[in-house]
């Protein structure tokens, strides 16, 4: 039996999670020391729990709410709880509710203002006020052409009322507070919270019970400045990449590091509120939470008098519990314990555990076991570094060869390959569990997930490699990608195919129109048109192109040259291309896809098109991600000519085959 067709136990009903285990972040409540988290159901519903462990949690959100902010369209920071009190913002309404049971029906805090209009992030109590302190972003009454306003806010407890503590810049994150003290990230256009943003810190003042801010100033600039954090009123830590990794500072030195490493915090916090990268362990140190390549010191507490002197390797406690995390995010510490999201962890998916500072125990919250028979089939990734078209620079990835102990290799065949493009552009891959990938491994596919020239997790200089140079590295590596595993002999260089969602479904598809080198392409949500990019999306990365790309007008015909949109005629038989589209999508809407299948429908290219009723950017309901992985696999073996064992495809036509 040959390679695409081998019989798998990872089902459908394997691919996603099972209902309770897929946690997606983590929240302390600061008073009582009470674990809150996010679970995502298959209906796509998140729902805030709290409880012993994942599996016999206690549900806090009641059906018709979903706990989802909509600021910068990304999420994070969607709820806190405070003295048993939670609060949180409410997916439809973008409302901030506040619930004192899991019983009790949930009660508005914010007005209601039109369809989701005025919308909340990253929320804290301040106690000097008691206040809700958050960021705010108004879509009221805007007309054509104009930009949402973002700011710092106050809310009053009692009534409701809002009071404006900062505005001006286009962009706010990463608010803290202690006491009357306040620190808070901002940046303005065209940067993102990667590039140049500005740390700074104020003080909270209160007149007749009206908060507002004094004494404000801009303390850091010209790099990466996110998560201040206060130690006292006097002193505080944040990151910064100005030495190239992203570091834990202290404001009492701006000329080193506090806590030197080459392992990054562990999360792309720049695209989401939340994800704390390290935390505060009251009278025993600092936290922090990296990313490492080989697994080593990225959950440590630090000495907060001498970051030289490692007091407990956290993260060692978890690897002798038989845990590979590569990463922990989501930091939070309270009395003797840590808590942190594990993930990177070949055999296991994104963790929730805690680890007591007191007896090194380690408990995990939402262990999922999985059968002997999948288990078996699993696939583990094999970091691989190439060489690049710049000999000073080496890309990534992970290789997931074929496993099925079913099925043995078939003489000189060698498997297709499944090459993986993350989003971002500037994003990054991880060595999670994940079961769509598996899916295809257990089925006889390669798989690999690339970090091309522009990923982060390997410092500011590696991600800068993109600059003005998206649609050119990021497709020169993967060419570059697929051609060393040719030459090494891990896949067939004639069935080569390609998919990626958001900016990895641009650049799925610049590949099938630009460079001849991949057979077949899906694409989830991509771009098509980067002209029209700049006008289709949201605030947050509607300047995000002018450091990719270049400014506009000046650099129009960039836009215009790295568009498959305008090259559709580029793309031809035998080719083949599909698309997945969410039809709520507000960062890539449907015509960013359906531009490009109503070309390759007309140029006689192999192709389909499904759009899903209420998904937006990235898809959330486990039938539609169900759909997709095997409506995806079916496509592949039409286009490569192998008969799948459990072939069930629910796609509509596929044109032009």
């Amino acid at each position: 039996m040959g390679y695409g067709e081998w019989e798998s136990p990872i089902t459908l009903d394997v691919v996603t999670p099972k209902e309770g285990t897929e946690i997606a972040t983590a929240e302390i409540d600061r008073v009582t020391g009470k674990l809150f988290w996010r679970s995502k159901k298959p209906s796509g519903q998140y729902v805030v729990c709290t409880g012993d462990s994942a599996s016999s949690a206690t549900e806090w959100t009641p059906e018709g709410y979903s706990v989802q902010t909509r600021v910068h369209e990304y999420g994070g920071g969607d709820y806190f709880a405070h003295n048993n009190i939670l609060y949180f913002i409410n997916k439809e309404d973008q409302c901030i509710y506040k619930q004192e049971s899991p019983k009790e029906e949930p009660k508005l805090v914010t007005e209601k203002f039109g369809k989701a209009e005025v919308r909340y992030a990253e929320g804290h109590i301040n106690t000097f006020t008691n206040m809700i302190i958050c960021v705010r972003e108004d879509h009221r009454d805007l007309k054509q052409g104009e930009e949402c306003s973002n700011t710092i806010v106050a809310i009053n407890l009692e009534n409701g009322e809002q009071s404006v503590l900062v505005e001006g810049a286009n962009f706010y994150k990463s608010v803290d507070t202690y006491d009357n003290q306040i620190i808070f990230t901002s940046w303005n256009h065209s940067n993102m919270p990667w590039d140049d943003t500005q740390l700074n810190v104020g003080e909270l003042v209160l007149k007749d019970n009206v908060p507002s801010v004094i004494n404000l100033k801009t303390v850091h600039t010209g790099s990466s400045h996110l998560q201040g954090r206060f130690i006292n009123k006097e002193q505080y830590l944040y990151l910064c990449d100005k030495t190239d990794f992203w570091n834990v500072w202290k404001s009492t030195d701006d000329k080193e590091p506090w806590f030197k490493s080459e392992n990054e915090p562990g999360y792309p916090f720049g695209w989401y509120f939340g994800h704390p990268g390290y935390d505060i362990a009251d009278g025993r140190g600092i936290v922090i939470g990296a990313t490492s390549r080989d697994g080593s010191r990225n959950l440590l507490l630090v000495d907060i008098d001498n970051p030289q002197t490692i007091l407990k390797d956290i993260g060692n406690l978890v690897r002798e519990k038989g845990y590979n995390f590569g990463t922990f995010s989501n930091v939070l510490c309270h009395g003797d314990y840590v808590y942190a999201l594990g993930l990177d962890d070949p055999a296991n998916p994104l963790t929730l555990l805690r680890v007591s500072l007191a007896d090194n125990s380690v408990f995990i919250y939402n262990e999922e076991i999985l059968d002997d028979e999948v288990k078996i089939c699993i696939s583990y990734p094999e970091p691989i570094e190439f060489p690049t078209t710049d000999e000073n620079m080496k890309a990534y990835g992970y290789f997931y060869k074929p496993k099925n102990p079913r099925f043995t290799e078939s003489g000189d065949e060698k498997p297709p390959l499944l090459m993986k493009v993350h989003g971002g552009p500037t994003g990054s891959t991880t060595r999670n569990l994940d079961m769509k990938i598996q899916y295809f491994t257990s089925r006889g596919f390669a798989v690999f997930d690339i970090d091309y020239r522009g990923s982060t997790g390997y410092g500011r200089a590696f991600r800068r490699a993109l600059y003005h140079k998206w649609g050119v590295v990021d497709q020169e590596d993967c060419i570059s990608a697929a051609d060393y595993l040719v030459k090494e002999g891990k896949v067939d260089g004639n069935r080569l195919a390609i998919s990626g969602g958001s900016a990895g479904g641009y650049t799925t598809m610049a590949m099938m129109v630009f460079q001849k080198r991949f057979h077949a392409g899906v694409s989830y949500y991509g771009i098509s048109d980067l002209l029209n990019l700049t006008k289709d999306t949201h605030k947050f990365e509607s300047n995000y192109p002018t450091k990719v790309l270049g400014k506009l007008p000046e650099e129009e015909k960039i836009y215009e040259e790295r568009s498959p949109f305008y090259h559709a005629d580029q793309l031809k038989p035998p080719s083949a291309i599909g698309f997945f589209q969410g039809a709520d999508d507000p960062v890539c809407p449907p015509p960013q896809s359906l531009k490009l299948f109503e070309a390759a429908v007309k140029q006689g290219v192999a192709t389909f098109y499904v759009e899903y009723e209420g998904e937006a950017h990235g898809f959330k309901k486990a039938e539609n991600i169900q759909r997709c992985v095997s409506n995806e696999i079916y496509f592949y073996s039409k286009i490569f000519g192998f008969k799948l064992f459990d072939e069930t495809p629910c796609l509509p036509d596929i044109v032009n085959l």
